[in-house]
């Protein structure tokens, strides 16, 4: 079992807390942090969808890989790289970047999220859920920003009534696209209010 606390927490969204993994600084471990079925079923998700992934053979460098299931102090985790900058330090999302650094470029931001998202689009990587939290830049030594998704869950935690673009190739790429020009918007947006939510 491992013996996971604050210590190790790197950050908590709605339904997950993400722990450093105790043995290796290379890989992270995703607990519920709830008691709702839906965040039990989180990693579940997720799990599936990196599966659906690597079935389609698109190119996974930009992501970050699932290793399974491992018991802990806090519940059943699951098992996925820990996206590190060049220097060593965890990887910030794209939310932790615009919010609470002073002197990022947004329009460089930006561009290189376009391209990410043209790379996803064009391999058919159904990430639907794309948006400022699942997104984590990874810093070079070069200042380049190498993208990374964390959160694989958008294929199978489709909305949809009818989930048509969890198996149309057309109608993922149209939502693809849609995501793409919603997830740049929202980063002009939120960088413009970053003061009420800091």
């Amino acid at each position: 079992m491992l013996l996971l606390d604050n210590r190790l927490l790197i950050n908590q969204g709605r339904t997950r807390a993400c722990y450093q993994h105790p043995g290796d600084k290379n890989l992270v471990v995703k607990v519920p942090c709830g008691n709702k079925k839906t965040d039990s079923m989180s990693n579940i998700i997720e799990l599936r969808g990196y599966q659906a992934l690597m079935r389609e053979q698109v190119d996974l460098f930009c992501i970050s890989h699932c290793y399974g299931f491992v018991t802990t102090s806090l519940g059943k985790g699951l098992v996925c790289d820990c996206i590190r900058d060049d220097d060593g330090a965890v990887s910030r999302t794209i939310w932790d970047i615009i919010i609470y650094q002073d002197d990022c470029n947004i329009e460089y931001i930006k561009a290189v999220i376009d391209d990410f998202c043209g790379f996803l689009i064009e391999r058919d990587a159904r990430l639907f859920d794309l948006n400022l939290k699942n997104i984590v830049l990874k810093l070079q030594n070069d200042g380049v920003y190498a993208p990374f998704a964390v959160d694989l869950k958008g294929r199978f935690d489709n909305k949809e009534t009818i989930p048509v673009s969890s198996y149309s190739r057309y109608f993922a790429r149209k939502k693809m696209v849609r995501r793409r020009r919603q997830l740049i918007e929202r980063i002009s947006f939120f960088r413009e209010k970053r003061v009420e939510w800091k």
